[in-house]
């Protein structure tokens, strides 16, 4: 009995294997990244052009379902205010005022999606996709200004000697704020697309996605702030 139950596991891990296809492919993905809040001690504005590139994994253990990856250098960048804090800097206070920091951060993403297609209609398929996005910070630059300090490319987790400076609250005893950006990333991913046979089985595919973070983008917890992003995901499988 057990080597008739071992001998079907190896038949179906046979044919799953027989029936089951691992297609790569190069991608780039220009993308549109903003910030959201719901702190009352910040403000957030305007959206960013950005881009992410890398390599696409797909495995489709069924002819139209597929556990799809990806490894890709992801890039970030948005606005938001400060409120009523002030900068100190070679010992000196500013006075008390708004903030303004434009951040732009890099991670190494790597999202873990189902991928759902449709059959062949004529050379194309559509699919849809949704998982989770997990990324690993690489680079954090602000551009930090008010009317008393100007500051460019301060890498704000590591600042240079030159570009150190605290920041706190208006209150009273005021509140350092750690104004790091985190290492981790996570966000919940939704997208939409097609796949063209160019020949063969070479695929070009493209597609909308929406990136939602599910963490702050910076470690100080008061400001409850969120880094987005919506692309369109261009890339050749082969």
């Amino acid at each position: 009995m057990k080597k008739l139950i071992t001998t079907c596991c190896i038949i179906g891990a046979f044919a799953s294997a027989a029936h089951a296809q691992i297609k790569l492919g190069l991608k780039i993905a220009p993308q549109i990244t903003w910030v959201t809040t719901e702190s009352k001690s910040i403000s957030s504005s305007g959206s960013k052009p950005n881009a992410a590139y890398g390599l696409m994994f797909d495995y489709y253990f069924t002819e139209n379902y597929a556990f799809a990856t990806e490894i890709a250098v992801a890039s970030y960048a948005g606005d938001l205010t400060v409120k009523d804090s002030k900068i100190t800097r070679g010992g000196t206070a500013a006075n008390y005022e708004d903030v303004n920091y434009k951040y732009r951060t890099q991670y190494i993403s790597v999202p873990l999606m189902l991928r759902m297609r449709t059959n062949e209609i004529g050379y194309f398929r559509y699919f849809a996709e949704f998982g989770l996005d997990l990324g690993a910070l690489v680079r954090a630059k602000a551009d930090i200004k008010n009317s008393s300090i100007d500051l460019s490319d301060v890498n704000v987790n590591n600042p240079d000697k030159e570009d150190e400076y605290g920041i706190e609250s208006n209150d009273n005893p005021p509140v350092k704020y750690d104004d790091d950006a985190v290492f981790f990333r996570t966000a919940m991913v939704i997208g939409a697309g097609i796949q063209y046979n160019i020949f063969g089985t070479t695929q070009l595919v493209a597609g909308v996605r929406y990136n939602n973070a599910l963490n702050n983008f910076a470690v100080e917890d008061n400001w409850k702030a969120r880094m987005n992003a919506v692309s369109l995901n261009i890339g050749v499988l082969f």
